[in-house]
């Protein structure tokens, strides 16, 4: 059976290459080229293989792993489902006529994740945001778009919240600058409302959606250029990925030192820089009160 070309690559079916590229990598003599030249095949096809752009048919797979030295039963297996769930388009992929493909892949990749760890330093993070709240930042962002558009993007940002809602719900854990709650974005009401939800989520989902505040005067913000989330996944051979999200663009980092960079930047803004749980609280009902008296 030959290798399926793919149009536009699932998130799935990326990941899949990332973890081949793993296998090769910690192969013996496991170049790109060696690695072909042993199957039989072009770098070409290999290279695709491993960037996500054409599929891989099962005995190809199993060819690989056999090659790679992959034993154990219990990752072989998951690699092959990986593989099989890899051809299933998710809503994510309808979405791609809307938002950039790099934003499409990371709701993909959010729908399998088992953790994430996102870092803001200005805004209410995505999945937190209510309604009125994401509406404001989008017209300020993009003030030209047309209507559906408009709708289209806010009911993508509503649905990626059913994550906590799932079988096996994310969970959240964010770093949320102090700054964020005194920008008043969208005017009184709607900051009221959005602060409102932060302390109702925090009760509704106690062990899904952890916050912890960066207090203002944290000398930590001098190391702190943009927000990032890190998402982790529930199988140990997964490896974890990095987002970045810019006013004029986003991109993944999945080099592994980049990775244990950021994951590091983030146990220590929320172990060492940030209050605690509660204390976090206490200070969101702070900001609320002050909003509240005007």
């Amino acid at each position: 059976m030959a290798a399926r070309r793919i149009d536009q690559p699932t998130a799935r079916q990326v990941r899949l290459g990332s973890i081949l590229r793993g296998f090769r990598e910690q192969a013996q003599g496991g170049s790109q080229e060696t690695s072909a030249h042993a199957l039989g095949w072009s770098e070409a096809k290999l290279n695709r293989i491993e960037s996500g752009r054409i599929g891989i048919s099962e005995r190809d797979l199993i060819r690989l792993m056999d090659r790679y030295g992959v034993e154990e039963a219990a990752l072989r297996a998951y690699v092959l489902d990986l593989r099989a769930r890899g051809a299933v388009r998710g809503w994510e992929s309808d979405i791609r006529s809307v938002v950039s493909a790099v934003y499409a892949d990371y709701i993909g990749y959010e729908g399998d994740a088992l953790e994430a760890y996102n870092a803001e330093t200005v805004l209410i993070p995505g999945l937190l945001q209510t309604h009125d709240y994401a509406a404001a930042i989008l017209d300020q962002h993009m003030p030209d778009i047309g209507e559906e558009e408009r709708r289209e993007r806010l009911s993508i940002r509503a649905k990626r919240q059913e994550a906590f809602e799932r079988p096996n719900p994310l969970v959240f854990w964010g770093v949320i600058s102090e700054s964020a709650f005194r920008h008043i974005i969208g005017g009184p009401d709607v900051m009221t409302a959005q602060l409102e939800h932060l302390l109702a989520l925090s009760k509704q989902y106690p062990h899904i959606v952890n916050i912890h505040v960066l207090p203002e005067g944290s000398p930590s913000h001098a190391g702190l250029f943009s927000s990032f989330v890190v998402l982790s996944f529930q199988k140990r051979w997964e490896p974890d990925i990095v987002y970045l999200d810019g006013l004029t663009g986003n991109r993944f980092l999945e080099e592994e030192w980049e990775v244990i960079a950021y994951s590091r930047l983030f146990r220590r803004l929320m172990m060492t820089d940030s209050l605690r749980g509660p204390e976090s609280i206490e200070l969101i009902q702070h900001h609320l009160d002050e909003i509240r008296k005007g």
